[in-house]
């Protein structure tokens, strides 16, 4: 009898201990993402193994026995060590299944990034050198729209068009040659060139990528200078509320609210905000003429997820209302006194579908299709200043109404099957049609088809994706865009990338088939343009160090631009007035770039320098400029506030007038000073500072060439701010 018992304990112990397989899950435990390439060691037997996970978090542990006590690590974030039974693994499709999820420890250097990406990776392991700014940096720079964030980038210069808005400049190249995205969509409404910069939800914003450079291969046309990736915020919490009020002493409110809620595999978003700039103007006395006008906004952003099993479906939408007031100077003799103001309005509906697909652990398959209606009206009126009635004035180019619609249909698959081998390819297609009267037979659509393919092969230390693709233009035949990128882990902390790209970038409906016409200026299209082809070389190095509590990054970075048949505005046969687009030959520069992170646990600082030489331009003549940035937070636990500094200077930048002549910008000094302080349980979050700090309002504009000439700019000067002012920001949250 005694050896039966013996020979069933024996039998059950070979059965607890039979070789199992178990699936581990490595997540960030504040946004839940799943982290790649975390690494994982167990111990099985006598022998110590060590693996990778995936492009989606996971990695699957073959024959192993419990209890099993495994390690986790992952750049940025806390050691994790357990010993896990049988007890505690949840069965998923008949396989056992673990999550493992792993505490921040550094935020502001080891950051996930996803633009150009397969799936969400850190900053450090991208083999893209990616820039972010966090929601806690926008905060910081106590920013009330995206021009005020990217300010202070390096390599940025950001222009303000008090009719057109502000727009941004990357590395010599700006207007139609950035891309900027949310969530991966692109934004289309583009007024001379650029999206305004000043009619994007930022309160909804939780980071912003930007990748400089040429990423025609993965965004297609418009993304030959780079592309800002705009992520919008999202929670695991079953439920948050918060309202945010912003008030500026030069006549600035904002309000704005944002809701969530979550509840098993649902998942929603909504923001609401209204802004209110009520204008501003140099002028000791009240006038109805403001230099800086009046401005009006409603925005809403929804977006819902629902995410069952190996799917996830989410909707995103984003909604622009927009009025700008121009009034005009009053105008007064003995029989009348009257004025000419201008009403600009600006419509902006963006609906996305997104699809995404696990087809198995190592493949994946995505979806992203959106429509953009866009719709901006001029309205201009005779207003009697004593009766006050108004009306429709008849001239050329006083009433116009433009509308463009915009489909995008993108999709991806991505696999990782291949053995050190990340396969990534899909398609996109854009029509975009206009109706205008500012254009050619009043209406025009263009379409563009892209199929885009990249490997990135992984040997050791080193990363090497070599990508091309394929685009058919409508008006413009085909094209062929090759890049090709490479990391090198030099040492556990130092990455060194080098990068080959080529863009592309189609002409747009307007520089094609414009005919604007008012009181000041004629625009002419011009149907004969030819495609801008662009070549971009990059190399560059970051180091990483960590010493106790002190996380330290510093990194230079060398850029080269070549830019074939850049478009622009020409002055057409010496006649001032009459402008047509046309390509102006080549353009090259050269950009040196450094940057140093200090984060300690209370402390903040980053320094960062920008060199920009221009080599050859048939536009302007060469020119070098230089910069420097400066952005320093200091926590006081005493007083339990928040004290942060953002500085930038520019030697001088490049304008072109509306006089024919190429000028330069005098130095350009720009910061402002803010301290944040928590109440009630960090429940409400204040902040007071101040903007502007050396009260730089325009920038004198010296240096004089005759040659062509935009049709935007006075010689005059440029408006660069309005007045130092004082700001108070407040959020209350649940």
């Amino acid at each position: 009898m005694t050896r039966f018992f013996t020979i069933i304990l024996l039998l059950l112990a070979v059965f607890q201990a039979k070789a199992a397989n178990l699936v581990i899950e490595v997540r960030d435990s504040q946004t839940k993402e799943n982290l790649p390439s975390a690494k994982i060691s167990y111990e099985l037997g006598t022998i110590k193994k060590y693996c990778t996970t995936n492009a989606y978090g996971k990695v699957e542990l073959k024959e192993i026995v419990y209890p099993l006590t495994i390690s986790c690590s992952y750049v940025g974030f806390e050691n994790f060590t357990q010993t896990i039974t049988e007890k505690e693994v949840g069965q998923k499709a008949e396989r056992g299944h673990f999550t493992v999820f792993l505490k921040t420890k550094y935020t502001s250097i080891n950051d996930l990034v996803i633009t150009g990406q397969s799936a969400p990776i850190l900053a450090t392991q991208s083999i893209y050198k990616v820039n972010t700014i966090s929601a806690t940096q926008i905060g910081q720079r106590g920013a009330a729209n995206l021009n005020e964030v990217l300010n202070y980038e390096t390599n940025n210069f950001v222009s303000n068009d008090n009719i057109l808005g502000s727009s941004v400049n990357i590395g010599g190249v700006g207007g139609q040659n950035v891309k900027i995205l949310i969530n991966g969509i692109p934004v289309t409404g583009r007024e001379n060139g650029n999206i305004d910069l000043g009619q994007i939800n930022l309160p909804n914003i939780k980071k912003v990528e930007m990748i400089q450079g040429p990423m025609s291969v993965m965004y297609g046309s418009n993304a030959l200078g780079g592309v800002i990736n705009l992520i919008t915020a999202t929670t695991q919490k079953p439920y948050t509320i918060s309202v945010k009020s912003y008030l500026e002493s030069i006549g600035r409110y904002n309000l704005c609210g944002n809701f969530s809620l979550n509840k098993n595999k649902h998942s929603l978003q909504l923001s609401f905000a209204r802004n209110f700039f009520q204008g501003w103007t140099p002028k000791d006395s009240v006038d109805r003429y403001q230099l800086w006008k009046p401005k009006t906004q409603y925005l809403s952003d929804l977006q819902y997820t629902y995410d069952f099993k190996k799917v996830k479906l989410t909707y995103f939408s984003s909604f622009l209302n927009e009025k700008i007031t121009n009034k005009g100077t009053p105008i007064v003799n003995p029989y009348e006194g009257y004025a000419f103001d201008e009403y600009y309005r600006t419509h902006r509906f963006i609906n996305s579908l997104g699809t995404n697909v696990k087809l198995s652990e190592k493949e994946n398959l995505s979806f992203a299709n959106s429509f953009t209606n866009y719709k901006r009206t001029k309205n201009r009126f005779k207003k009697d200043l004593v009766s006050l009635d108004q009306y429709e004035t008849k001239n050329v180019g006083d009433q116009d109404t433009s509308i463009f619609n915009n489909w995008n249909l993108r999709g991806t698959f991505t696999s990782t099957r291949v053995k050190n081998v990340d396969f990534l390819g899909g398609y996109e297609y854009s029509l975009e049609k206009a109706n205008s009267f500012k254009l050619a037979d009043q209406t025009q659509q263009i379409g563009e088809i892209g199929l885009f393919t990249s490997f990135l092969f992984k040997y050791k230390t080193l990363n090497l994706q070599p990508s091309i693709r394929y685009t058919y233009n409508s008006k413009f035949a085909k094209a062929i865009s090759p890049a090709i990128h490479s990391k090198i882990e030099l040492t556990k902390n130092t990455q060194l990338r080098a990068s080959y790209a080529r863009g592309f970038r189609a002409p747009t409906l307007k520089e094609m088939y414009l005919q604007f016409v008012d009181q000041n200026h004629t625009i002419i299209g011009n149907a004969d343009l030819k495609p801008e082809i662009g070549d971009h070389l990059e190399i560059g190095i970051t180091h990483t160090r960590k010493l106790n509590k002190l996380t330290a990054q510093f990194g230079f970075t060398g850029y080269y631009n070549a830019i074939q048949n850049l478009i622009t505005l020409a002055v057409y046969n010496g006649q001032g007035v009459l402008r047509i687009y046309d390509n102006l030959d080549h353009y090259r520069n050269f950009i040196a770039a450094g940057q140093g992170k200090l984060d300690f646990k209370k402390m903040s600082i980053q320094q960062s320098f920008g060199f920009t030489h221009v080599l050859e331009s048939v536009v302007v003549p060469k020119h070098t400029i230089y910069e420097i940035s400066t952005t320093f937070s200091y926590k006081n636990e005493y007083l339990k506030t928040t004290f942060n500094f953002n500085y930038k200077f520019n030697s001088k930048q490049p304008v072109l007038t509306i006089d024919d002549k190429y000028l330069f910008t005098s130095p350009i000094h720009i910061g402002n000073f803010s301290m944040q302080r928590s109440f009630f349980k960090n429940y409400l979050q204040a902040q007071f500072g101040i903007k502007n700090l050396f009260n730089i309002q325009n920038a004198r504009l010296n240096g004089a060439t005759d040659v062509q000439g935009s049709a935007h700019t006075s010689s005059t000067g440029m408006q660069l701010f309005p007045a130092r002012s004082l700001f108070f920001n407040f959020i209350y949250s649940l």
